[in-house]
Formats: structure tokens, C-alpha cells, sequence
């Protein structure tokens, strides 16, 4: 099974990479109105490859869909762009896209083992109308009884003596095809050649020879001698089969021949003693239709130069790179187990402290390392979005920019994966509620007719920035605030800010549309934007003027399994306070409290009252220090979310190894407490990790 997991996942990971290639190409040829002859190559090259393994997999709804656009764009690379109409041109765009999104939404399916679907018919009409309309010749294999004919006439080659032998009355229309010099494994390239065939013509209509390629690899000899013969009961099945012969990869020439011919030729030979076997020696007859081998080689040189790149990129299981943390976050907890044993309490050591200094550095630089093979840029994120924006520009009938900046910012895999979802779902909006409906409502305004939203990426040291930025309406205080009151969510007569309003655009239950169109509906709020990259530690704010646009900013920690920490006690528990999130450390004395009835205590910090939260009291824990001389207040902020934890004292900077919760403590609801999960010390002991968000929720 491991072999077939592996081929498994090495199948999914190149479709992922190539159907991203193929977005990319389409989304910019789409720009430029045109396939130029390189991207025209790159994708028969790309489809080609994908309906190869499929094929291999088995997966034959993919190969057929595949084989058809690879037929189509020999087509187009025979006629070039030039031959295929302006109009027509938007069509082809949005059939390539159309068949991206049936590859897409198939490996989901293999993804989540479910059934592929085996109902392509209709997708497989509308290609090849298409194909036939660009042949222009009603026909979709029209090329290759094109070729026929210009080469020979219309007569095939008559069979040779030698070709005679394998000839046959019940199958009269034969073909000879050999394959590349050197190709190598020609009995399972004919035998493949043969499944390719069978896609277009009943197998009861045709047969092969030698019959038992697929089981005898000697056959092979044969057929670089001889050629692989192909025999047909029609001269059109024949015709069919061209297209798939021609397209078969490391296919040099074929030539048909007939039975009926190759008796008439054997007669008159006998007649005349000529050698009839010339006539296998002559061009073959529909060599006309296969690009000549320097163009092949051309299609065929992206691979190899992209070839020589890939060899110093090695992909890896996500699984391994997990295990490969975990490994390492034994290490540093062990680290420190062993240089901060309490065995050691008060003895001299220099040689032990030096070498526990070298083990210290050496153990940070190894979990940079293995931080750093899990980072991965945030650009296939932001390249999908191109599409959305360009499906919904259509839809929608608004001419809208996408403009990406710092697409190579790195972030975590896991991150990258969990942050996908609601980017994409705040471009949607964007385009949904903030890019204006009509042009002149924007040209009213003052704005340049096409729309345009902004994708930005920035990195600072221990987190990720990441601004979705629209040019379209902003935000109307006015009418969420009275959807926010309808929904339950605002009391109606309070005075509400700015900055209040737009958070309950954050807030489940809320949905400003007013009709649930195919992109913004499903029921999905921005609230499940927010508790998706809150999952993963982040925060997500809103800005927005009116008239000018709204900017919606995500911040992400670069990643989830180490991180620095604060370590400070209450009572005998000790806890863990991300450094992230704390602004300062001080004292103060019992004095400097303001008591207030509603919020209980408060300190003034420069301008501003900031409530006090006890740690003691919050976690109900015994023994501990009770008056605020003998303690130490953090001041901690965690988004717009500032306040005072005040604890007994602080034990040190250390980097933590972030445990998470078990499952089944987290169903006790203990994250909403204000605990995001857990470490482990050098003496062994526990420290709880804490939420600073969820503890200032918790407290008001």
C-alpha cells in the first residue's frame, strides 16, 4: 500500500503545482487577449503530462477530459492564435477555465475518497464543438484526414510483402506506427498506444500485433524492428484512431496500409518483380499532421529545462516535517531539563556551563532550521485569488484590478493552509459589497473605472501582515448599525464609534447583504474569517472610510509550535505570557488603584485607564499575593484588546515549546478561559500558555 500512497500523493502534489501553472498562464493570456505559441506549447505540454498520469492512475475521466483539450490546443498550435477569431477567443479562455475547475473539484473528490463523476458527456460535447469549430472544418479530426490526403492522395500505402504477412481479412484497414529511436519499453508504449486507442474506437472494432505486448517485454525487439500494427474493420475507425496515435507521446511516424491493397500489390508485383516494399520506405503517409521533430523537440523543452531547476528542490510529507518538530521540541525541553537540573544547584561547573552554553545555541539554531523547511511564501494563496477576482469581475459585470505585493513572504505551512479560506473570502467580499456596481458610480466619485483591490504581505519579526485593500464604497456606519440592532447584536439609543461598528461586521449573525448572491451567501460571515485565523493565534481588524474603500488586516504568527515566552508565577502555578503581547513590565503600589464599581479595579497608564485582571482570582488559585506592592502588573495587549494582568512574580524569558490542549479537555470549553495550551519546563513541571484575548472577553 505504501507504494501506491506514495504514487498517491506524488500525483496529487504535481496536479496541485501544474493546474496552478495553468491559472497563471490562462489568467494572463486572458490579459493579453491571446495564447502566445509558448504558453499555447506549455499547455499541451502540461496536459499531456496530466492526461499521462491519469492514465496511469486510472483516473479516466481526467485522462479523456485531458486527451480532448491536448487534441484542441494541437489544433491551435498547428493553425497559431491567429486563425481563431477575437470572438471566439473568450469562449476558449472560459472552456480552459471551466476545465481547470472540473480537474479541481475531481482531485478534491480523490482527495476525500469519494467517487470521480462519470458524467463528462456534456462537458466533453461543449469541447469538442469548440475543437471543431476552431478546425473550422465541422469535423474535429479534420486535421488528420487532412494530412492524409496532402501527403498521398487518398490511397494508403499498399501493404509490402513483408507488411502482408501481418494483414488480415477480418481487420483490413491496417496502420504501422514505430515509435521514437531509443524510446525504450516499446511493448508498454504500444500497449498504451493501445488504451489510447480504445478511448475512440470500440475495441470489438480493432486488434494489435504482436497480441501480447502488455504480458512478453520481447515483444519490444519486435516492434522496433517491425513497427507496432494496428488493424481496423473500418477505413473511419482508422481515421479516429489517427488522432490518438498522433497524439500518443514518442510516436515517430505511421503509415496505414490495406489488405485489399496489399493483395492487388503483391499481384502485380509478381507481375513486374519489383520490390513493393518500397512503399513502407516513403514518407509516411500522415507524418503531414506531427509537427516536425525540431518543433516537438521546442514543446518539449520546457520539461527538460524545468528539470534542471527541480533538482534542487525536494518535496517532503508535511507528516515527516511534523515529526521533525516534534523531535526538535524535545530537544529544546530537554535542553533545558539537563542544563537547569536542580542537581546542579549551587555548584561551580565552568566546563559544564560552557559546553550547556554551546548545546543552547546549537539547539536554537537547529529549531530555526526545521522552522524554516515548514515555511512556505504566501504566493500560491494569493494566486488563486487572481482567479476569483477574474471570475467575479465576469459575473458580476465589474471591471476589477487584483494587485499583489510581497507574494514571497514565507509563513508557516499549516498557517498558509488555514489562511487560504478567509483571504478568499474577503476578496469576495470586496468584490461583492465594496467594488461599486456601476462604472459611472465610481467615475462620479472621482475613481478610475476599474475597480481595484489590493493583496499585501509583509513580514515583521514574529508575525505575518497581511492587508486586503478595495478602492470600492467602504463601509456604511448607518446601515450596520441598524442591521447589528435588528439582528440583536447592538442596543438600539447607544452611541456606537466608528471602530465599534465595524466590529460587528466580525460578529456572528452578521451579513450585510441584503441578497444572498452565489458568492457572498452560504450563510458565512466574517465571522468565520475571524475564528478561522484566530485558530491560528492571528487577529483580524477592520478599517474603512466611506466613498474611499475598506482595508481588512490579518495578523498571523509566523508559526504555531515554538515561541518566547514570559514565565511568571501565582501562587505555586506557574504560567506562560507570550512576549508578542506583552507591551511592559512594572509595579505598583496599592494606591495607584482606582476602584470602579462596574469594571472593578483600573490603573492610568500615560492617558488611558486600562482594567486590571488578577490572575490569582481569574483561576481561582490558593496562596499567592494579595496586595499590588508585593506583585508585578503586565501590561499585555492582544489586537485592539489592552489591559493589566497582575501576578506574584516573574521568573524569566524562555523559549517555549507549545503543547497543544488534548481534545478532550478542549470540549470543557477551557480555551474561552483564556488557556491556549501548554509547555514543559526544565524541571519537568507544567506551565499553562495564556490566551491574553480570550482572558479580557472572559473578564468583561
Amino acid at each position: 500500500m505504501g507504494m501506491g500512497n506514495d504514487m498517491m500523493e506524488a500525483y496529487l502534489f504535481e496536479m496541485h503545482s501544474m493546474l496552478e501553472q495553468l491559472d497563471d498562464l490562462i489568467l494572463s493570456s486572458e490579459q493579453a487577449k491571446t495564447f502566445s505559441q509558448d504558453a499555447v506549447n506549455e499547455i499541451f505540454r502540461i496536459m499531456h503530462t496530466i492526461k499521462g498520469s491519469s492514465a496511469m492512475m486510472e483516473f479516466n475521466s481526467l485522462m479523456t477530459i485531458a486527451h480532448r483539450i491536448e487534441d484542441m490546443f494541437f489544433v491551435i498550435r498547428e493553425k497559431t492564435m491567429d486563425a481563431i477569431p477575437e470572438d471566439m477567443r473568450s469562449d476558449l479562455f472560459d472552456l480552459i477555465f471551466e476545465s481547470i475547475d472540473f480537474f479541481r473539484s475531481e482531485i478534491e473528490k480523490i482527495e476525500s475518497d469519494q467517487p470521480l463523476s462519470n458524467d463528462i458527456d456534456t462537458f466533453l460535447n461543449k469541447i469538442n464543438t469548440f475543437a471543431n469549430k476552431i478546425s473550422g472544418e465541422g469535423d474535429g479530426d479534420a486535421p488528420a484526414a487532412e494530412g492524409g490526403a496532402d501527403e498521398g492522395g487518398d490511397a494508403p500505402a499498399p501493404a509490402s510483402g513483408e507488411l502482408m504477412a501481418y494483414a488480415s481479412a477480418d481487420f483490413p484497414y491496417g496502420m504501422q506506427v514505430f515509435f521514437d529511436e531509443g524510446a525504450g519499453m516499446e511493448n508498454l508504449r504500444a500497449m498504451m498506444l493501445v488504451n489510447a486507442v480504445k478511448e475512440v474506437v470500440d475495441e470489438s472494432q480493432f486488434d494489435f500485433h504482436p497480441a501480447d505486448v502488455q504480458l512478453n517485454p520481447d515483444t519490444a525487439t519486435f516492434i522496433v524492428d517491425n513497427g507496432f500494427i494496428l488493424r481496423f474493420k473500418t477505413a473511419d475507425d482508422r481515421t479516429t484512431a489517427e488522432s490518438a496515435v498522433r497524439e500518443t507521446g514518442s510516436v515517430r511516424e505511421y503509415s496505414p496500409f490495406d489488405y485489399a491493397a496489399g493483395i492487388a500489390a503483391q499481384q502485380s508485383a509478381a507481375e513486374e518483380e519489383t520490390p513493393a516494399s518500397a512503399a513502407v520506405a516513403a514518407p509516411p503517409a500522415a507524418s503531414g499532421t506531427e509537427a516536425p521533430p525540431a518543433q516537438q523537440s521546442a514543446a518539449a523543452q520546457p520539461a527538460s529545462k524545468h528539470a534542471a531547476v527541480k533538482e534542487s528542490l525536494i518535496s517532503v510529507s508535511l507528516s515527516k516535517l511534523d515529526a521533525l518538530m516534534a523531535v526538535v521540541s524535545e530537544i529544546v525541553i530537554t535542553e533545558a531539563q539537563v542544563t537547569a537540573s536542580p542537581d546542579l544547584k549551587g555548584l561551580k561547573l565552568d566546563n559544564f556551563t560552557k559546553a550547556a552554553r554551546q548545546l543552547r545555541s546549537l539547539t536554537d539554531n537547529l529549531q530555526d532550521v526545521a522552522m524554516s523547511l515548514r515555511m512556505v511564501p504566501v504566493s500560491g494563496t494569493f494566486q488563486k485569488m487572481k482567479r476569483i477576482v477574474r471570475d467575479m469581475s465576469k459575473k458580476l459585470d465589474r471591471e476589477t484590478n487584483l494587485i499583489l505585493e510581497g507574494e514571497d513572504t514565507e509563513v508557516d505551512k499549516t498557517i498558509v493552509d488555514s489562511i487560504s479560506d478567509p483571504i478568499m473570502h474577503i476578496v469576495r467580499n470586496s468584490m461583492d459589497h465594496g467594488i461599486e456596481e456601476k462604472k459611472e458610480e465610481r467615475i462620479a466619485a472621482g475613481k478610475d473605472p476599474v475597480g481595484q483591490i489590493i493583496l499585501a504581505a509583509r513580514q515583521t519579526g514574529s508575525e505575518v501582515i497581511i492587508e486586503i485593500i478595495d478602492d470600492g464604497r467602504g463601509v456604511n456606519d448607518e446601515a450596520v448599525l441598524n442591521k447589528a440592532i435588528r439582528q440583536g447584536l447592538a442596543q438600539p439609543g447607544t452611541d456606537y464609534s466608528h471602530k465599534d461598528i465595524l466590529n460587528f461586521l466580525l460578529m456572528p449573525g452578521f451579513s450585510t447583504n441584503t441578497e444572498v448572491t452565489e458568492y457572498s451567501g452560504r450563510g458565512v460571515g466574517m465571522d468565520v474569517v475571524k475564528s478561522n485565523v484566530e485558530s491560528v493565534g492571528g487577529t483580524v481588524t477592520i478599517t474603512s472610510e466611506l466613498g474611499k474603500g475598506m482595508t481588512t488586516t490579518l495578523k498571523i504568527p509566523l508559526t504555531m509550535a515554538i515561541m518566547d515566552g514570559m514565565e511568571v508565577s501565582v501562587g505555586e502555578s506557574i504560567f506562560t505570557v507570550p512576549i508578542s503581547n506583552i507591551r511592559q513590565i512594572f509595579k505598583a503600589s496599592d494606591m495607584h488603584i482606582i476602584q470602579d464599581e462596574t469594571h472593578g479595579e483600573m490603573i492610568k497608564i500615560v492617558d488611558n485607564f486600562y482594567s486590571i485582571v488578577r490572575a490569582k482570582d481569574f483561576y481561582s488559585i490558593q496562596g499567592g499575593v494579595d496586595s499590588f506592592d508585593e506583585g508585578v502588573l503586565l501590561w499585555v495587549e492582544s489586537g485592539d484588546n489592552s489591559f493589566c494582568l497582575f501576578v506574584d512574580q516573574l521568573i524569566g524569558e524562555q523559549q517555549v515549546v507549545v503543547k497543544p490542549l488534548p481534545e478532550y479537555v478542549n470540549n470543557f470549553g477551557i480555551k474561552s478561559s483564556g488557556i491556549s495550551g501548554c509547555t514543559i519546563l526544565g524541571d519537568g513541571s507544567i506551565s499553562i500558555i495564556l490566551d491574553v484575548a480570550n482572558i479580557y472577553t472572559a473578564q468583561n
